[in-house]
């Protein structure tokens, strides 16, 4: 029986905890997206707004920051322009997927037509042009004229460019109103519309005149006047009758203007053009600039720089601040774990061959995010690029001592978080696959012993190595382990040691793809008695032959068993102590249909699993290939959650990892846009209950997430009740943590006051007490 402590004991301690551990609230999300390549900034009357990879955020002239995404009430993921709007004192957000939004004062209002109109045509966005009640949207299907006041699309334009056959141009790069002329700037030239004809129909518009072999891509109206940027860089002004170049430079991107000043915007210099059509220098790496006429200070989108404040000074232009939000300093997290209470990860990706993503170690406390220290001298003391990060491996009895694999360049090593050595073909034991930049390694793992095991694909090489698992050992030499079955393969992906002592390792694709099982029977390195098993077909419990193409990733959960991630969906090996037998069957999870045809599913059938984490209530979070985030029940026969891009904040559906952080249950899901992460309801159980607290504590007025119970002990017995003994709520906690929504049994929010915890281990022997304030 379980044994209570009754509600009139002395309790043993008051829990009123803020700690940066509580985080946000279960069931809450919180995105972490990188800022550090800014691209594009308009100012308005009390706010600058920016863009930095497809994210929006603001700067006040006074320099705080906020971020906007979906979490805040913005309608999509990846912004594509903005424009600001001075009469309707209007931010017109538009998104790569059509979708448009108006930020005012007055909340987010959403135009989505664009986005839903169903058509085979290009739907890319080119460009957008704010003038006064009017936004100007080039796209792939014509122009789009939106009234930002009305909030809708007016007109849709496309100019005629050959009558014999009837042919009309769809795509517009940019477009811009002269007084009551619109100019279109398109692949086949420069068109002109006059407002008064009926420029619904593309007869309305004429060519005018345009520089011999060049494309216009970006214009304004400045002064009146016609400006044009072309292709390699050349910018124009249209006298009516003549073109005059006034600037050339070959990495010239953008065409801007504000009330002010004319701009002109590559990625090695930005440039702001005098009335005199004349042009200064205003900064290095400019991709976007805006004046600021409050406080007469120029605002520049300077890429990896951030968001730069600028005054002009005696002819110079002087930075005054910079403003990146905290983030990530890359958008893909690819590989990672959570240790001592910090979340890191690797930058990186791959199929095949590298993605050419520049390396950092991401790493979070709960707060901030900061990265590797010294990333950028790498280059210059190894002399390779340092990027395509697969995995992290910290020596378990120092912290300082890391080694970082690479899809290129080999296994990084750092003593005291300092560079120490680049192993690859030339110093190590490690091979290349193609002369080069192709010594691939990921998988690094420390056993129990100290040592490191890598994965280093050799496909093709097999004459030069003949293995592909090596080991470092802690005196710095490299032991080859060699197993016959274990194939050459071109992806090979992670190492897994199981509860069991086994060795599990992933070749992901290519000409060999499967999974290598390993027993050392205690024999560490002794290759002599160990037993090993390759797996590239599958027998379930049904008796099917399976045969996956892709073995993505595996992960063993808290009774043991192996989830195996393949584009059949989850695999799983259980009772794994059975696996050398030849007849080992594997099973996949049925699905009731509950039809009345006694007939069932299979759980993800044909979706593609890219990863796996196990929560501390034994519960599956799967990541898919397109198809979103899942949480599953222990035995995977329930769907508590689907988390997409359509009913949550995830900027995408591809998911490239997940992390579930194990002390505050809050899952991390890396996507191929970006990284968010969600706060579930379940810990992992600790050993005792001297971590029990409450969050948040105390309740204050207008919070509406659960109150959560955590650092309890798994499968805990939990009863929740005011100071009289009146049982408010009771159950079991999910792994270490419980929670509750604050209502009593009649379904209403209970009164201000103090309310106690009362925890019991799961046979009666250990519990606990503790208390917190509720305020209304």
């Amino acid at each position: 029986m379980v044994r209570f402590i009754k509600p009139l004991v002395v309790v043993c301690f008051f829990c009123f905890v803020l700690s940066v551990k509580a985080g946000i609230p279960v069931g809450s999300w919180r995105t972490h997206f990188c800022y550090n390549d800014v691209s594009q900034v308009v100012t308005t009357d009390d706010a600058i707004y920016a863009v930095a990879n497809g994210k929006l955020f603001s700067v006040t002239t006074e320099g705080a920051i906020t971020i906007h995404t979906t979490l805040t009430g913005l309608n999509g993921f990846d912004v594509a322009f903005i424009g600001w709007s001075d009469s309707e004192s209007t931010l017109v957000i538009v998104y790569s997927d059509g979708n448009i939004d108006f930020l005012s004062e007055t909340g987010i209002n959403n135009l989505p037509d664009f986005r839903d109109k169903s058509m085979t045509a290009d739907k890319t966005v080119y460009n957008l042009r704010v003038d006064g009640q009017y936004a100007f949207i080039s796209t792939g299907v014509g122009l789009l004229l939106v009234d930002i006041e009305r909030k809708e699309i007016s007109d849709s334009y496309k100019p005629l460019i050959d009558s014999q056959p009837y042919t009309v141009l769809d795509t517009v790069y940019d477009a811009v109103m002269i007084r009551d002329s619109i100019y279109l700037m398109t692949p086949r030239g420069v068109f002109a519309g006059n407002t008064a004809n009926n420029l619904l129909d593309p007869s309305q518009w004429s060519k005018i005149q345009f520089l011999a072999n060049k494309t216009p891509v970006s214009a304004v109206c400045y002064e009146d006047q016609l400006y044009v940027l072309t292709s390699d860089g050349i910018c124009c002004f249209w006298t009516g009758t003549a073109w005059i170049s006034i600037l050339t430079d070959s990495k010239a991107q953008k065409l801007l203007k504000d009330n002010q000043f004319l701009y002109v915007c590559a990625s090695n210099k930005g440039y702001i053009i005098n009335a005199d059509q004349t042009s200064s220098i205003i900064l290095q790496s400019a991709y976007g600039i805006a004046f600021h006429s409050q406080d007469t200070l120029f605002y520049v989108a300077s890429g990896s720089n951030g968001l730069l404040k600028m005054r002009q000074q005696n002819g110079l232009y002087v930075q005054e601040a910079a403003y990146v939000p905290n983030g990530p300093s890359q958008v893909f997290a690819w590989n990672a774990f959570v240790k001592d209470g910090v979340f890191y990860s690797t930058t990186g990706s791959r199929w095949g061959d590298r993605n050419y993503i520049n390396g950092d170690i991401l790493r979070f406390d709960g707060e901030t995010w900061t990265g590797l220290k010294g990333k950028d001298s790498l280059y210059y003391k190894t002399g390779v690029p340092f990027m395509d990060l697969m995995n992290l491996a910290i020596d378990p009895d120092d912290d300082g001592h890391f080694f970082i694999t690479s899809w290129g360049e080999g296994l990084y090593e750092f003593r005291d978080s300092v560079f120490y050595t680049l192993h690859n073909q030339y110093n190590s034991s490690l091979v290349t696959m193609l002369p080069g930049r192709f010594c691939r390694v990921d998988g690094a793992t420390f056993d129990n012993s100290g040592n490191l095991w890598v994965l280093n694909s050799t496909y093709g090489l097999s004459v030069v190595s003949d293995t592909t698992l090596w080991v470092l050992k802690p005196d710095g030499s490299w032991i080859k382990l060699y197993y016959e079955d274990m194939p050459a393969a071109p992806t090979w992906g992670s190492i897994l040691f199981t509860s069991t002592g086994q060795v599990w390792c992933n070749s992901v694709r290519g000409a060999s793809y499967g999974i290598f099982v390993l027993d050392q029977n205690n024999t560490t390195l002794d290759t002599s008695d160990d037993d090993t098993r390759w797996f590239s077909t599958f027998t379930d419990q049904d008796g099917s032959l399976l045969s996956p193409f892709t073995f993505n990733c595996m992960a063993e959960d808290l009774n043991g068993s192996i989830w195996i991630g393949t584009n059949l969906g989850p695999i799983i090996a259980a009772n794994t102590s059975n696996i050398f037998n030849s007849s080992y069957t594997f099973t996949r999870v049925k699905i009731p249909r509950n039809d009345g045809t006694n007939t069932a599913d299979y759980l993800l059938k044909d979706i593609r699993i890219n990863c796996i984490a196990i929560d501390g209530a034994n519960r599956k979070w799967l990541g898919t290939a397109g198809n979103g985030l899942y949480l599953l029940s222990s035995d995977g026969t329930e769907t508590i959650h689907r988390f997409t891009t359509e009913n949550s904040p995830l900027p995408s559906d591809y998911i490239l990892s997940i992390t579930v952080h194990p002390e505050t249950g809050e899952v991390f899901a890396g996507t191929s846009s970006g990284l968010v992460s969600y706060r579930s309801d379940a810990t992992e159980g600790e050993e005792d209950y001297q971590a029990i607290r409450v969050f948040p504590n105390p309740v204050r007025p207008g919070y509406a997430g659960k109150i959560t119970v955590t650092g309890l002990k798994e499968n805990t017995q939990v009863r929740i009740t005011d100071l009289n003994g009146n049982l408010l709520a009771a159950g079991t906690s999910l792994g270490g943590q419980f929670g509750w929504s604050g209502l009593n049994q009649q379904g209403t929010r209970v009164a201000s006051g103090v309310y106690l915890v009362f925890c019991a281990s799961e046979d009666g022997t250990e519990y606990q007490t503790c208390k917190f304030m509720i305020v209304n």
